[in-house]
């Protein structure tokens, strides 16, 4: 490790880069076990608490620029000038770095004194409290949420049954912060240096142990099963909202839709905003209301609900009955900022409205719906639905679960990052969503990723990205897990559990220099 404190900052911030490396698509996965030790060490080595703030200030600010590169290409998509496009990166980037340079403060103020032995939990404790906390109340892409990293790993991510994303994410800090303590350690005392790494690594065993023995108990036969179909009309987004070009987008379905099929399906799922133009609440959308009554199957279609007095624009999923008529809606909770509403609107200035923004402008900021929405009555019990990117937040889907929701529908249209990371960033969420649930995961997405996603995060059918068609899959109508998980049933116990700790640990720091 460099002695000097530019050259740790510097160690710091690549060691984050190469852990971001970790999520989709790049996919090093052990990354996420050993690369960020360098900003342990630089937190724990730093002069003061500012040291430390700007370890994890950059350590972040490099992470989420490599995870979230996309956005650039994002803004040059959509013709946006160069300067302009890694200004918005770099301060997406900044902002979201804050949470880190938090991280790396209280974990210095905390595991200041503390022996070798006691550091690394130290970290894991402070780093996960602030996680699960960021969850809760901060705009945000959720994209360091550590356990993403492992998303290869199946057995592993079994852990988020348990507690959450939060858990695997404890375990993964803990082999970091140990290797920071063994690799600086003095030779006498490096086994004891060396037990905080040990425990992350037996952790990381355990959860992996009883991952394999869920999947194992995985059933071949899932009993009896009802049709799905599943649209991906691979639209370019680009000419979405171009009115010539609606006739053509409705067209499309209709081509999808009249295709062959083997029986009748109980459900289709249309992806975001399908339905290219403003649609009453209370009144289907006349394609899928024509196919729900032509099929006698339920269809929820993504739709962008029409401004009406006390009733802003939203984005929305309208379920529609087999009869044609209106079973239900939902509204999105977790907006995005500058893609569905700006953020601080009266501090930017009108050209960036006007050049780049017009679009937003002209419809007027969308406004989220309630936390809890009443959930809609399918073939396959109880049904919640997420939008888009609410399938980054743990908190939503379990949320809905915890109410019941034997099934989650996750809608979508990636089709603004074309193929970029981000589309496979948004999937694999969705397969530890299933898991921390035990829930079924339908996902629908203009471009794709469409997939059916078991309780137990396997993938049971997809449709890639890009490809155009229908994906017809066979769903369990069984619940395989009526309790639903302890995650669910429980919500975020360790993450809460890791905050009382923080506190405990944070007032006794503070008596101690009173």
């Amino acid at each position: 490790m460099p002695r000097g404190g530019r050259p740790r900052l510097i160690f710091a911030a690549a060691g984050a880069a190469l852990t971001a490396l970790a999520l989709p698509r790049a996919g090093l996965w052990l990354f996420g076990w050993c690369a960020l030790a360098p900003l342990f060490l630089a937190a724990d080595r730093a002069e003061d608490g500012w040291g430390a703030a700007a370890a994890g200030f950059w350590a972040g600010f490099a992470y989420h620029a490599v995870v979230l590169h996309w956005i650039y290409a994002t803004c040059r998509f959509a013709r946006i000038p160069v300067p302009v496009a890694v200004l918005a990166l770099a301060a997406l980037a900044a902002a979201l770095a804050v949470q880190w340079a938090a991280v790396a403060w209280l974990g210095r103020l905390l595991s200041r004194g503390a022996s070798p032995a006691a550091r690394p939990w130290i970290w894991a404790v402070a780093w996960t409290a602030l996680a699960a906390a960021a969850g809760r109340w901060t705009p945000r892409l959720a994209v360091d949420t550590l356990a993403y990293t492992q998303w290869p790993n199946l057995a592993l991510i079994q852990a988020g049954a348990w507690g959450g994303p939060y858990l695997l994410g404890f375990a993964l800090v803990l082999v970091n912060a140990g290797l920071a303590e063994a690799a600086v350690a003095a030779p006498g005392s490096r086994r004891r240096a060396s037990s905080g790494l040990s425990a992350g690594v037996l952790l990381g065993a355990a959860l992996w142990a009883l991952g394999a023995r869920q999947l194992s108990r995985r059933p071949s036969d899932p009993g009896p099963t009802a049709l799905v179909e599943i649209l991906q009309p691979d639209v370019d987004q680009y000419r979405k909202w171009d009115g010539d070009a609606a006739a053509q987008i409705l067209a499309g379905f209709d081509e999808l839709l009249a295709r062959p099929s083997a029986r009748r399906p109980a459900l289709v799922v249309w992806p975001e905003t399908a339905i290219p133009y403003y649609q009453p609440r209370a009144l289907a959308a006349p394609e899928a209301a024509k196919w729900a009554r032509l099929d006698g199957a339920a269809q929820l279609v993504g739709i962008v609900t029409a401004p009406q007095p006390g009733a802003p624009a939203a984005n929305a999923v309208q379920f529609v009955r087999p009869d044609g008529s209106v079973g239900g809606l939902y509204l999105k909770r977790e907006l995005v900022p500058f893609g569905e509403y700006v953020p601080f609107r009266g501090l930017v200035p009108r050209v960036v409205v006007e050049r780049w923004l017009k679009e937003l402008d002209a419809m007027g900021d969308l406004r989220p719906g309630a936390p809890d929405q009443p959930l809609l009555d399918t073939a396959f019990g109880p049904t919640a639905v997420t939008i888009c990117y609410e399938a980054m937040f743990p908190r939503w889907a379990r949320r809905d679960a915890a109410r019941g929701a034997a099934l989650i529908v996750n809608v979508t249209n990636d089709g603004w990052y074309k193929d970029t990371w981000g589309p496979y960033q948004h999937f694999q969420a969705n397969v530890f969503r299933a898991v921390e649930n035990r829930s079924t995961v339908v996902r629908s997405g203009n471009t794709g990723i469409s997939a059916v996603i078991d309780p137990w995060g396997v993938v049971t059918a997809r449709l890639g990205l890009g490809e155009r068609g229908r994906l017809d899959a066979e769903v369990p109508l069984k619940d395989q897990f009526p309790g639903r998980s302890l995650y669910a049933r429980l919500g975020d116990w360790f993450g809460t559990l890791c905050g009382g700790l923080t506190l405990a640990l944070l007032a006794a720091r503070l008596r101690k220099t009173a």
